[in-house]
């Protein structure tokens, strides 16, 4: 495994690649297993909940997504795991439905470090994608992290950036400790 270099979406080079659809999967090889594991590796290492191949340089239909635990706080101050992380391996990923109802929330990009702004996005998803040995599985109305995360990832395989789905980039706030850099989207 190895942790990569994730391309800037203000790098102008970096940009070009970004913005480009990327290519279906139609091989299931040891090298997508660690692709997929060096994917991994690369997004926890940027502290990140999704990554998708071309934030890697890479062309390919293949996103990562890790959702925490979620833990709760005991009255005697404990923390207890209420539910596992769950870890996601997305290969030709496709929205298949979409709820009509939007909602709009902080949304921030392992290509655009710092920087959150307000996403609408559709309450839920349905996703259909292929599973790391070709098999076909389906997540039905993802909501909440998972939800945007399959929706953000996905756009990133299509080329779209987050920025271009904001309807105000007013809201887009620069959280980087050195932020008197101006932030082009």
């Amino acid at each position: 495994m190895a942790v990569r270099r994730i391309l800037q979406i203000e790098d102008p080079d970096d940009k070009r690649v970004l913005k480009n659809r990327a290519h279906a999967i139609k091989q299931f090889t040891p090298a997508l297993q660690a692709l997929a594991a060096d994917m991994f590796e690369t997004m926890h290492a940027a502290n990140g909940v999704g990554l998708a191949a071309p934030q890697i340089g890479i062309s390919q239909r293949i996103a990562v997504i890790w959702i925490p635990p979620a833990e709760e706080e005991q009255p005697d101050g404990t923390v207890v795991e209420i539910e596992p992380e769950q870890n996601y391996v997305l290969i030709n990923p496709e929205v298949v439905k979409r709820s009509d109802k939007e909602e709009i929330a902080q949304e921030g990009c392992l290509s655009l470090p710092g920087r959150y702004g307000d996403v609408p996005r559709a309450s839920w998803v349905t996703v259909d994608y292929l599973d790391l040995e070709g098999k076909r599985q389906r997540i039905r109305k993802a909501d909440g992290l998972l939800g945007r995360a399959l929706q953000h990832e996905i756009d990133h395989l299509d080329g779209v950036l987050f920025t271009e789905r904001m309807r105000d980039l007013s809201t887009l706030k620069d959280l980087r400790e050195d932020a008197d850099q101006p932030v082009e989207a």
